[in-house]
């Protein structure tokens, strides 16, 4: 289980150095939420805990929470779900626009079965702004 506790230090990691490259959080923010999951690294056994620790670790730290969501423990990072912040974000900034392009990419994202290289095909501008305005942009380049 001491790979599960290592693979959520370098995902930890990996989304601090996104937040602070992003101005998303200062360097000393980081470094205190990085030193709360080392912390309880060597309790972590399961995916249960991990997500636990992840919960308790968000009490104190709100940035955390958007790490818990692009994480979706038991999903893949092309699954729609992991990107529903994401999706409600740019469908507001296209409804002021585009009321009947944005109802089109609302019912194109609910529709089952869609995932997300499907949606960034079908709609290059929210592609785009995954790319730009999102913490899980690094999530494309694994899918």
């Amino acid at each position: 289980m001491e790979a599960q506790g290592l693979n959520l230090n370098q995902l930890v990691a990996l989304f601090l150095a996104e937040a602070i490259r992003s101005h998303r959080t200062s360097l000393s923010r980081a470094a205190e939420i990085s030193g709360r999951v080392i912390s309880k690294l060597k309790s972590i056994s399961s995916e249960g805990q991990a997500l636990s620790i992840l919960k308790e670790v968000e009490k104190d730290f709100e940035e955390v929470s958007a790490l818990k969501q692009a994480l979706h423990f038991g999903t893949k990072a092309s699954d729609i779900k992991v990107y529903e912040a994401e999706i409600k974000e740019y469908a507001s900034k296209v409804f002021a626009k585009d009321l009947h392009g944005c109802n089109a990419f609302l019912q194109d994202a609910a529709r089952y079965g869609i995932n997300i290289q499907e949606l960034c095909l079908k709609y290059p501008d929210f592609c785009q702004f995954l790319i730009e305005h999102s913490d899980k942009a690094p999530l494309l380049s694994q899918i």
